[in-house]
C-alpha cells in the first residue's frame, strides 16, 4: 500500500487602501508575505506586544517574514495596495479593536 500526504496551503489575498487594513494579529506559523501591486505597505511586527519594529515594502515582489506568534499589522500607505501571503491554515487570533503593543511600565528617565 502507498500512503500520500497532501498538504493543503492556502494563497490569501488582500486588497487594501484608506478604509482597509489587517488589524492586529496573530498566526501559529511563520509566513512571508509579498506586495503584489500598487502603494507601498507598512508592516509592523511585535514579539511580545511591548517592543514593535515597523518595514516598509516599496515595490511589488518585495517580501516580509513574520515569525510564528508574532503579533502584526498591515496598512497601505496610498491609495491601493494588494498583498498575499500562503499559509497552512486561515487560523488567526485577532487582537481588541483598540489594542496595540504598548511600552513596558518602568521608571521614566528624562
Amino acid at each position: 500500500k502507498r500512503i500520500t500526504s497532501v498538504k493543503r496551503v492556502l494563497m490569501m489575498k488582500e486588497i487594501l487602501d484608506c478604509d482597509n487594513w489587517i488589524s492586529w494579529r496573530r498566526r501559529n506559523e511563520d509566513f512571508a508575505l509579498k506586495l503584489d501591486d500598487g502603494d507601498p505597505v507598512v508592516v509592523t511586527i511585535s514579539p511580545n506586544g511591548h517592543d514593535a519594529a515597523a518595514s516598509i515594502l516599496s515595490h511589488p515582489g518585495e517580501c516580509k517574514h513574520v515569525p510564528a506568534q508574532n503579533w502584526f499589522t498591515i496598512e497601505s500607505l496610498g491609495a491601493k495596495s494588494v498583498i498575499h501571503y500562503k499559509a497552512d491554515t486561515s487560523d488567526e487570533e485577532i487582537a481588541e479593536e483598540n489594542w496595540y503593543p504598548r511600552p513596558r511600565e518602568g521608571n521614566f528617565i528624562g
